[in-house]
C-alpha cells in the first residue's frame, strides 16, 4: 500500500515537473529551429541537456550561476567525461540566451578535454578490403559503404538520404552543417548499386549497426571508436595529401566537392593548405565539373568498378 502511495507520488511530482519546464524547452526548440535549422539529432541532443538540467531545480525560477555549477558538478562526480561537459556546456549557454536567463561563464570557463584529440581512421587497405567484400553485403550495407567511400560525408548525412533524393544520374546530400543541399553526378559504376537499394531514412545508430557489419562481413574486427566519420577523415586525408596533388591540382577543390567553406578546408589534414592553393583563375561555371575532376583521381573509384 505504502509503495503504491509513492509510486503515485512519484509519478505526481514527474508529471508536474515536466510541465513546469515544458516553456523552457520549447523557447530552446525555437531558438535551435530558426533561422537556421538544426538536425533533429542535434535538437534532441539540447533538449535532453535542457530537460537534465531543469529537471534538477528546484521550483519555477530563474537558474542562478550556482545551480550551473552544480550541474556540472553532479555530471562530474556521475561520471561523465570533460569532452561531453563542454558539449552540454554549449547546449546550456544556448538554453539560457533561449530564455534570455544571464550567462555566468566566459569561453575560458568551459571544460576542456585533457586527452588529445584525435580522430580514429581506418587505413586506405581496410577501406579497400571493405569495398572488396561488397559481394557479401545486403544491398543497404553495400549502398551506404558506397556513398561513404565516394563522397566526404557525415554519419548524420548518411541517416537522411531517402530514395527521392536519387535518380539514375544524380544524388542530392542535406549536409549536416549549414543546411546547404549538395547535388553530386553519380559515377557510372555506382549506378547498379544504386538502382538495387531504395533507401529510407535510418537513425544514426542503426547506421553504426550497418558499419560494424560491414567490417565484420570484410573480414576484421571493429576498431573502438571507428565509424563512418573514419571512413570521411580518411577519404579527406587521402585526396588533400596524395591524390589532388599528385595530379596537379588545387586542393581547393576539395572545399567544392564537400560543400565546405573555406576556412574549414583544413580541418583533416592540420593547416589550411586550401588558401595557399587557391587558384582564383579556375571557376567552374557547372559544379559536376568538380565531380568529374575528382572522380579520375579518386583513390575508392576504381575499386568499384573492377567485377566482383
Amino acid at each position: 500500500m505504502v509503495r503504491k502511495k509513492n509510486q503515485k507520488r512519484t509519478k505526481k511530482v514527474s508529471a508536474e515537473t515536466s510541465k513546469r519546464i515544458q516553456p523552457y524547452l520549447e523557447n530552446l526548440k525555437d531558438r535551435l529551429s530558426s533561422p537556421r535549422l538544426r538536425a533533429p539529432g542535434t535538437i534532441s541532443s539540447y533538449l535532453e541537456t535542457g530537460q537534465r538540467f531543469l529537471s534538477g531545480l528546484d521550483g519555477d525560477r530563474e537558474p542562478t550561476d550556482s545551480d550551473f555549477r552544480r550541474y556540472f558538478t553532479r555530471r562530474r562526480e556521475q561520471g561523465i567525461s570533460e569532452r561531453t561537459l563542454l558539449k552540454e556546456f554549449f547546449h546550456l549557454k544556448k538554453l539560457a540566451l533561449a530564455n534570455k536567463w544571464p550567462w555566468p561563464f566566459t569561453p575560458d570557463d568551459a571544460p576542456y578535454p585533457e586527452e588529445v584529440t584525435q580522430l580514429p581512421f581506418l587505413e586506405q587497405a581496410e577501406i579497400e578490403q571493405m569495398i572488396k567484400a561488397r559481394a557479401k553485403l545486403s544491398k543497404a550495407e553495400r549502398f551506404y559503404l558506397a556513398v561513404a567511400t565516394t563522397w566526404i560525408v557525415r554519419r548524420e548525412e548518411l541517416s537522411r538520404i531517402k530514395k527521392r533524393d536519387y535518380d539514375e544520374n544524380s544524388i542530392i546530400l542535406h549536409t549536416a552543417k549549414h543546411g546547404k543541399m549538395a547535388k553530386h553526378l553519380i559515377p557510372d559504376c555506382l549506378k547498379p548499386v544504386f538502382a538495387d537499394y531504395r533507401a529510407k531514412e535510418h537513425s544514426p545508430i542503426s547506421l553504426t549497426g550497418i558499419f560494424k557489419r560491414i567490417c565484420e562481413k570484410a573480414g576484421f574486427e571493429h576498431k573502438p571508436r571507428t565509424g563512418w566519420h573514419s571512413i570521411r577523415y580518411t577519404l579527406n586525408t587521402l585526396l588533400k595529401e596524395v591524390y589532388l596533388p599528385q595530379n596537379r591540382q588545387s586542393p581547393s577543390l576539395l572545399d567544392d566537392y564537400a560543400h565546405w567553406k573555406v576556412k574549414t578546408g583544413g580541418r583533416y589534414a592540420g593547416g589550411n593548405m586550401t588558401e595557399y592553393y587557391r587558384r582564383p583563375e579556375l571557376v567552374y561555371k557547372d559544379p559536376s565539373d568538380v565531380d568529374r575532376i575528382i572522380y579520375s583521381i579518386h583513390p575508392f573509384l576504381p575499386l568499384w568498378e573492377k567485377k566482383r
